[in-house]
């Protein structure tokens, strides 16, 4: 017998032997979250306690990532068409699954769920190495990933970083941590928006040196980000519940316009509601700001940049409420 053929079961036997150790710590920090995704999954409860909060009456939920949490005022959109109006902005980098499971529960006939993903957002697949998305799979979402296909999840347990294992472990053997700390700290009101983006902290060098790369390469709406929103799209439609969808508040950056790839994102985008056949409000100019309406980057808008954009929308709204 030769070498290599001794070898190969103690090869085995040691890979074998790894995988059950692995599958072992997966399991153990399964219910141990990290600071990140602490952090993460406390913005999450927090618009879902604003939309518990709206009992018995029909309701807009204005639904994306920071540039909707950064970007919209629902309480100004309340005042303008009288209906109970939520701001579900969360983090982008959760992917659309995550921010869409938390609604179905809420929603009931005659709402509206208005859409209005980062352009990020329909490049997602369910294999994302973003951190912030992986640290909340292996932690307070894991009930999340236990839904996904066999292939996508042993994809995704040999994509979570160490950094995450290990941070796990941190908590789970100090007994003087105390993950309450990492709870999000933003100012966000009864209805969900964010407070204290008061004043710009970006100058307009600064977001002309970091244009939107998904916006300057061509878009690729993915198969799981069909998949997720056609399944939401008929959700809500069983219930007659209204959808909409609408463009991100964005720097308008001068690389964008006259632009053949940021014009052919925007109408494979358009074409992609329109195949849905869920209407688009307004123009994708609509939510491109100049330099002194953004707050920290190029999705985040100041306290003016949400009244102008807010008063932009709520025009651009009513013909759909009126129907």
């Amino acid at each position: 017998m030769s070498t290599q053929s001794k070898l190969l079961p103690a090869f085995v036997a040691g890979f074998l032997a790894a995988g059950l150790a692995w599958s072992g710590v997966l399991g153990f920090i399964s219910d141990k979250p990290v600071p990140n995704g602490f952090f993460a999954q406390s913005i999450l409860d927090v618009k879902t306690k604003a939309l518990s909060k709206i009992k018995e009456k029909t309701k807009m939920i204005i639904v994306g990532g920071s540039s909707v949490a950064f970007g919209i005022d629902s309480e100004e959109i309340q005042k303008s068409t009288g209906m109970e109006v939520v701001n579900f902005g969360c983090i982008a980098g959760l992917g659309p699954k995550m921010i869409l499971e938390p609604l179905k529960p809420s929603l009931s006939e005659g709402d509206i769920v208005l859409l209005c993903w980062e352009y990020g957002l329909y490049r997602f697949d369910r294999t994302d190495t973003n951190i912030t998305y992986l640290n909340l799979l292996f932690g307070q979402q894991s009930t999340l990933r236990r839904t996904y296909p066999l292939e996508d999840k042993l994809k995704l347990k040999l994509t979570i970083p160490a950094s995450h294992v290990r941070e796990s472990f941190a908590h789970a053997l100090n007994p003087y941590a105390n993950l309450d700390l990492y709870r999000c700290s933003w100012n966000f009101d009864t209805r969900g928006n964010h407070r204290s983006n008061q004043e710009q902290i970006i100058t307009e060098n600064e977001l002309k040196n970091q244009p939107l790369s998904s916006l300057l390469t061509k878009t690729v709406i993915t198969k799981d980000v069909n998949e997720i929103l056609s399944e939401f799209v008929r959700y809500c439609r069983e219930r007659e519940v209204k959808v909409l969808a609408s463009w991100p508040n964005t720097f308008a950056h001068p690389d964008y316009f006259d632009n053949p790839t940021v014009k052919a994102n925007f109408a494979l985008i358009t074409n992609y509601w329109k195949s849905l056949e869920v209407p688009v409000v307004g123009k994708p100019s609509d939510a491109m700001l100049a330099a002194e309406f953004f707050h920290d980057t190029y999705y985040h808008l100041n306290s003016k940049g949400v009244a102008v954009r807010t008063s932009t929308l709520i025009k651009n709204l009513k013909p759909w409420l009126a129907k």
